[in-house]
């Protein structure tokens, strides 16, 4: 059985009179298409158009959170275009949704077996949102991987226990 699913958890955390307070939650995911459907989010895009590190044989068996495989999809200029709008995006409408009251926002990026680009794609956003805005719990979540970690302002990494990396999938 599945666990909960990352857009259905609330972050708590206390103010500095100590009271709870609510902040909104930004789920960054990866995921491969030819593991399954598409995660619900409430954004989903394809990176398959990226160069695919999986046919460099010395990346083959590396993934997303090797630094030789970011740097291979990162250096290509659809990947920093795309970043590049997708950061715009997200900027401008995550604010919205706090204002809104929805205290989740899930973003997911897709490739063939979410092992390469999709991974490497999910991680960079997640450290430029958790930067760029600092009120917000992001955690990056990479199905395919099995992983998951809270992404902290200054791009550090938190991972979390086998149990609840269980519930991000």
């Amino acid at each position: 059985m599945r666990g909960k699913s990352p857009e259905t958890e609330v972050v708590r955390n206390n103010d500095t009179n100590g009271s709870e307070t609510d902040r909104v939650e930004v789920t960054v995911m990866s995921f491969g298409y030819k593991r399954g459907d598409a995660p619900s989010a409430n954004a989903v895009f394809d990176v398959r158009f990226l160069k695919n590190p999986y046919w460099v044989e010395e990346l083959r068996p590396l993934n997303g959170l090797d630094k030789s495989v970011q740097d291979y999809v990162l250096e290509q200029e659809p990947a920093q275009d795309f970043l590049s709008s997708i950061l715009e995006l997200c900027f401008k409408i995550i604010p919205q949704f706090t204002e809104s009251k929805v205290k989740h926002f899930t973003i997911a990026f897709g490739c063939t077996g979410g092992q390469h680009r999709s991974a490497t794609i999910a991680e960079t956003v997640a450290k430029s949102l958790a930067s760029g805005i600092p009120e917000a719990h992001v955690r990056v979540v990479h199905r395919e991987l099995d992983e998951a970690a809270d992404v902290t302002a200054n791009g550090g990494r938190h991972r979390h226990s086998a149990g609840a990396r269980e519930g991000a999938r």
